[in-house]
């Protein structure tokens, strides 16, 4: 078997071509998977980033509003009384009537639930007894507190005898948080 020059240089050539192809398939196109598999996984890296620098951005403006608005949440903190130790609500109460010049007695009530009530509340009894304008200027010191009020009933009678005196009831609903 004699082989000929040109069948040496065909079957060099199909050699050629052989091992051509055996680097194609074994070295060049695993490596441009690998390639593309990085480069798809640098895109989702790139995306996860651009959502993380918006989390963080988004996180950055709520920390100056919250920082604006804390003054304001504080406030509206003060507006519902604590209804497990509703004491500083008293306070207030006793506090108001001495400033009025009343004097008072406070007595927890029962308030059936209504579903109109936007939040949970408390109700007192506060009767009381002193000259019918201090009367009014303790009702408006309420009305102008802090707190959330509502004024559910009231009955004035007048003390025979004793001036200007009135005795008073009223029944409030202070929310709570």
């Amino acid at each position: 078997m004699n082989l000929t020059s040109k069948n040496k240089i065909i079957l060099t050539i199909i050699a050629f071509l052989l091992l051509i192809a055996l680097i194609v398939v074994f070295g060049v196109n695993p490596l441009y998977q690998k390639i593309r598999n990085n480069s798809q996984d640098v895109l989702f890296q790139k995306q996860k980033l651009a959502v993380l620098e918006s989390k963080i951005n988004s996180l950055e403006k709520f920390k100056i509003i919250y920082k604006d608005l804390e003054e304001i949440i504080i406030k509206i903190e003060d507006l519902f009384a604590d209804p497990k130790v509703p004491v500083g609500f008293i306070t207030f109460l006793e506090n108001t009537a001495e400033e009025s010049q009343l004097s008072i007695k406070i007595s927890p009530v029962t308030l059936s639930k209504s579903e109109q009530d936007p939040w949970p509340s408390l109700g007192f009894r506060v009767a009381s007894k002193g000259d019918f304008p201090d009367f009014l200027k303790f009702l408006e010191k309420l009305e102008n507190s802090h707190y959330l009020i509502e004024f559910q009933d009231l009955s004035v009678n007048s003390l025979f005898g004793e001036g200007k005196s009135v005795a008073a009831s009223l029944s409030i609903k202070v929310f709570t948080e």
